[in-house]
């Protein structure tokens, strides 16, 4: 039988973890890229999506208080079924944590230390992670509330700073709009990053006041989104159509920022914050695969679990892709199709259900 979990969050600190965890992955990468200059189009679509499907899976939690994706699982679908949702979500979580890790040490190399092995840079990385996520998800969560006015700060200077190098021509036009496209980068943009969030449904039992968790999940997305769609605004006026054809669209346009002496090199600070932020990301990836494993076998501690798990998520990170336009290759165009699952399919399946056994239940 395993332990409660002892940690304690507010709906506040939920927010911000949640909001950390999408912003992280819109940082660097382009987002709904297939759109071109349209994409700030995709993106105000996929909020919409992403609110909606963030409503349903919260709305499963809130209706089932205190239990995670595997104990509605196991309500509803008996103990294996449970076990198999849980292994299901101990699966798209470590992956989360391997790609995102990916991300990182790649980064890393290619901006900061070219010259360093990557399984370094990847293994250095982990040791914070693990570090991290042994503190638990309310280590997470403060550390997510004291980045985020880092963030927002950093946005609206850079934001200000930029605006001598805005070209709004970049936006147009706003007419002969290639709605497949368009629609197809929002499908992209709600898979990722904005219903990434997901995982959370095993940290929604260690909120401190139970059927809160679709009013700080709603605000996250829409705050995180909201984010997502300025930032590709500004690089959009910033660079135009190179956006979609760079590695890194953000680094490339902070480093047009130059504010008399005192500010030059802006992109070594973006990428700072981005590290620092994408670490806080893979630890909620990692600390959510460890306590599903854990319930899914009833350990008593997730903890054993985080080090064999970092281990495996480096050892995974560096042949998880060939190279990086494989990377956004698949992210593009098979990763919504299978993230849906997770997101949207098995949330859905079990409100059907639920719904079901109430109703059988009054009768």
């Amino acid at each position: 039988m395993i332990d409660k979990q002892k940690e304690l969050i507010s709906s506040t600190e939920l927010w911000a973890s949640m909001f950390i965890y999408i912003s992280a992955d819109a940082m660097t990468a382009p987002i709904g890229g297939l759109a071109g200059n349209q994409s700030w189009m995709s993106i105000i679509i996929g909020i919409i999506f992403s609110l909606g499907i963030t409503w349903l899976y919260t709305h499963l939690s809130d209706s089932h208080p205190g239990k995670s994706i595997i104990e509605i699982g196991e309500v509803h679908l008996g103990k294996w079924g449970g076990k198999i949702v849980g292994l299901l979500f101990a699966w798209f979580s470590f992956e989360l944590c391997s790609y995102n890790l990916k991300n990182n040490w790649q980064m890393t190399s290619i901006v900061a230390l070219p010259h360093t092995p990557v399984i370094v840079i990847a293994l250095a990385a982990m040791i914070f992670v693990v570090w991290i996520a042994y503190g638990g998800i309310e280590t997470i969560s403060r550390l997510s509330l004291l980045y985020i006015p880092v963030l927002l700060f950093f946005l609206g200077l850079a934001f200000i700073l930029l605006t001598r190098d805005f070209n709004f021509q970049n936006l147009l036009p706003v007419t002969g709009i290639e709605w497949r496209k368009v629609l197809y980068a929002s499908f992209h943009v709600t898979t990722l990053p904005l219903t990434l969030t997901i995982v959370f449904v095993m940290i929604f039992p260690s909120l401190n006041k139970k059927r809160r968790a679709k009013k700080p999940s709603l605000y996250a997305v829409l705050a995180a989104g909201l984010i997502v769609l300025i930032s590709d605004i500004m690089y959009i006026l910033v660079l135009g159509p190179l956006v979609n054809d760079l590695t890194y669209p953000g680094y490339t346009t902070f480093s047009y920022i130059e504010a008399a002496d005192f500010l030059d090199r802006a992109e070594i600070l973006f990428y700072t914050i981005f590290i620092s932020i994408n670490i806080i990301e893979i630890s909620i990836s990692l600390y959510v695969a460890a306590l599903c494993l854990a319930k899914i076998f009833g350990l008593n501690n997730y903890r054993i679990l985080l080090i064999p798990l970092g281990f495996i998520a480096v050892e995974q990170s560096t042949f998880i892709v060939k190279n990086h336009s494989d990377h956004i290759s698949i992210a593009v165009y098979g990763w919504p199709w299978y993230a849906i699952i997770f997101q949207f399919f098995i949330p859905f399946i079990l409100i059907i259900i639920s719904a079901f056994h109430r109703k059988k239940q009054k009768t």
